[in-house]
């Protein structure tokens, strides 16, 4: 047709069903058509052992406008979700609160530098009473591990800074390496 093309149903609330014949390809628009649009109250795409690809040469936007409705992904099973791969700039994760939570295996948050000053940063910002929780219920010797292997280790505190043991009648043990001198206050301390 030179012109617009409308198939339509004006009854009965009739499908409209575009089926192939077995292994043909349902093609819908080409790389110099402007705009696909699909608009519907439900719209479902199923895919077999293929899976779906979705590829765009610009920016994909997902987005839910109206009634604050959720979008959620989820693997089959113990499929896995990847998200980003190694060549990405970054992953943004912006909310007004967040959760990530592992079940049942290891789990890590890594930050492999390759130049200085690439520092990775967990911080609580804001002039409120709220707090950095770092906890463990671990029963091990070393629930809580807190190591720096190759540097240094600053711990600075504006306030009152107390290390407890609270169970068990515990020792509290710190012990320099080899000659290394144990330093207790300085000589303008009260």
């Amino acid at each position: 047709s030179a012109g617009a093309i409308d198939i339509t149903t004006s009854a009965s609330d009739s499908n409209i069903t575009i089926d192939p014949n077995g292994s043909g390809t349902l093609t819908l628009g080409s790389d110099d058509n402007t705009k696909v649009d699909i608009n519907a109250l439900d719209i479902e795409l199923d895919a077999g052992a293929n899976g779906v690809t979705i590829n765009s040469a610009g920016a994909i936007d997902i987005t839910t406008s109206a009634g604050n409705t959720n979008i959620t992904i989820d693997p089959n099973g113990t499929g896995t979700l990847v998200l980003g791969s190694a060549d990405n700039t970054a992953v943004t994760i912006d909310a007004k609160s967040f959760s990530i939570d592992a079940a049942g295996d290891s789990s890590n948050i890594t930050l492999a530098t390759d130049g200085n000053a690439e520092d990775f940063t967990i911080a609580v910002t804001g002039a409120t009473n709220s707090s950095l929780i770092l906890s463990s219920t671990g029963t091990g010797a070393d629930a809580l591990q807190v190591t720096a292997s190759a540097g240094g280790m600053d711990i600075t505190s504006d306030g009152v800074l107390d290390i407890t043991t609270s169970d068990n009648n515990s020792n509290i043990t710190i012990d320099p390496h080899g000659t290394g001198s144990l330093v207790l206050g300085s000589a303008d301390n009260t």
